[in-house]
């Protein structure tokens, strides 16, 4: 049944110019006010909800305001309680004014008349989206309040939700227009209406399965507004707040981008356990659960290139993170801390030691990362950036700088040994991952022989027969059999201490230093390139005693 808006008689008269929407007019010495700051509390003067004008204060509404501003250009957002088992789990609608003067509304929540009336001094509501499987309780109603709107859900939404009013769903696998192989243009009919993905930009998470019915579980797809640079999502990320309500008391970071409690969402005093229990349920419990058993195993590639997307900036330089559950995130500098942490992804470099940046270094890595490209057929920078899950600059000039920075501050252990120097292996290489694991120095590691690493002579013999045998087998089968036969070996520390490897990665090092050519591979097997050393990759070092 459409709903028919209420006067504004029982509200709270409009806000003074001078007047603050917080009772307490002190702002904190920490959050300097800013020029984006004093533009959000305008608005929300504008729209003449102040606190506790909708409802009681509380961590899932603030400020108690039918809406609230988030960001600027034209973003608005509807914080509500919402419970699950009693527990208030709480939830946020967003509203995207277009540069047209239309609204679009995101995750929708239920509707009274105070959201309506409010609505309308904004704009028309063009559109309304259900991002997700679980967002989508409301859509009904909004369906039916705005029969003119149009009503989209996330892919597969409209096969679940019969009952709603739909006018289509965003494609499975959409990209915006600045990822790789992103969709550039909706023009074919079942999309025609859909609003600017220029200005509000969708990206399809379709790298989830639930791993007990594998099929989808959430299915979300996340937006970002180009005009206010932020970011909108559900149940991708979530941000509740720690128990004493402190406002993003929870983010430990240096900088002082975010407002912390500032006028438009002040402190709220002790959480509720339930909700304290709900925060440590999905920190400690889900977030790992849907980290490693929620993502396709061959998807995961993808998803940290998605992460990568989100995080690093280029096309979606992110200064606000609006998420559906807990607070808001401000600031570019704390966005990206943030979201670095949330999808473990690094995105700058971290400096490191100058010997693992030498000019020798760096010409044997570049030996290294060829003879990976030649035996594995895979880019190494690459293979260590995903598996270590850092972010790399595409197209970077100085990538062998990059490489060497990489693989130096990467937690996968990684090492080389020489042929060239004695009559047998000598270490040329070690990185601080494989020298913290180890128990060396970098400058005695590399005059080590590499048969250190072992105990007795028999064992001293079996290493060295498996590395013969890679040797010789060069590129063929045999020596991929091998490799496989190079895991959860037992080696020993410089202490004496035990230690286990476990997601050995073995190839040789071949003696080229310029790209790859199509006669590499044969000048290998004919034995016109020798190999110099052999190199290794490490997936995890253990302590055995």
């Amino acid at each position: 049944q459409k709903l028919i808006p209420t006067s504004r008689h029982n509200m709270k008269s409009r806000l003074s110019s001078s007047q603050s929407p917080n009772d307490d007019d002190t702002v904190p010495a920490v959050y300097p006010l800013s020029r984006k700051k004093l533009v959000l509390i305008e608005e929300a003067k504008k729209l003449n909800t102040p606190k506790s004008s909708y409802s009681s204060v509380g961590w899932s509404n603030r400020l108690g305001s039918v809406l609230t501003p988030a960001a600027v250009p034209g973003v608005y957002t509807a914080d509500r309680p919402f419970y699950w088992n009693k527990i208030d789990v709480g939830c946020r609608m967003t509203v995207i004014k277009q540069q047209n003067g239309e609204l679009i509304v995101h995750s929708p929540i239920g509707i009274d008349p105070p959201l309506i009336r409010s609505l309308e001094e904004l704009g028309e509501v063009t559109h309304v989206i259900s991002p997700n499987y679980e967002h989508v309780k409301y859509a009904h109603q909004w369906a039916e309040q705005y029969p003119n709107a149009k009503i989209w859900g996330c892919p597969g939404l409209m096969e679940r939700e019969t009952n709603v009013r739909w006018t289509g769903e965003v494609p499975f696998g959409a990209r915006p227009p600045g990822f790789n192989g992103g969709n550039q243009s909706i023009s074919d009919d079942k999309h025609k209406d859909i609003w600017d993905w220029e200005e509000f930009q969708p990206l399809h998470i379709d790298t989830e399965v639930n791993p007990f019915t594998g099929k989808s579980f959430f299915n979300e797809v996340i937006y970002y507004h180009t005009a206010s640079k932020t970011l909108l999502m559900t149940d991708l990320f979530w941000n509740y707040p720690s128990s004493d309500g402190t406002t993003n008391g929870q983010i430990s970071v240096d900088d002082e981008e975010d407002f912390g409690p500032w006028e438009l969402a002040p402190s709220v005093g002790k959480i509720p356990f339930g909700s304290t229990a709900w925060k440590f349920g999905m920190d400690k419990i889900f977030y790992p659960f849907y980290m490693n058993l929620m993502l396709k195993s061959d998807k995961r590639q993808t998803f940290n290139e998605i992460a990568r997307f989100i995080t690093c900036g280029g096309d979606w330089e992110v200064e606000t993170i609006i998420p559906a559950h807990g607070d808001i995130v401000r600031g570019k500098n704390v966005c990206r801390e943030v979201l670095e942490k949330h999808f473990n992804v690094q995105c700058s470099l971290p400096s490191v030691d100058a010997h693992f940046t030498s000019p020798s270094v760096l010409a044997w890595l570049k030996k290294m990362a060829l003879s990976y490209k030649l035996e594995r057929g895979e880019d190494f920078l690459e293979v260590i950036s995903r598996e270590a899950g850092i972010s790399v600059n595409e197209g970077d000039e100085n990538d062998l700088m990059q490489l060497a920075t990489l693989c130096a501050s990467s937690p996968l252990a990684i090492a080389s040994h020489d042929f060239l120097r004695a009559d047998e292996a000598i270490y040329i290489y070690g990185n601080q991952a494989f020298l913290d694991g180890f128990g060396y120095e970098w400058d005695e590691f590399v005059e080590l022989p590499s048969s250190k690493c072992v105990e007795t002579d028999t064992e001293v013999e079996e290493r060295q027969k498996l590395l013969d045998n890679i040797k010789d087998a060069a590129m063929s089968k045999t020596q991929s059999n091998e490799v496989d036969r190079y895991d959860n070996l037992v080696r020993v520390r410089k202490d004496g201490k035990k230690i286990l490897l476990k997601g050995v990665h073995l190839w040789n090092v071949w003696d080229i230093s310029e790209n790859l050519d199509d006669n590499a591979r044969a000048k290998v097997e004919s034995g016109a390139i020798k190999p110099i050393g052999q190199a290794v990759w490490i997936s995890n070092v253990e302590y055995l005693d």
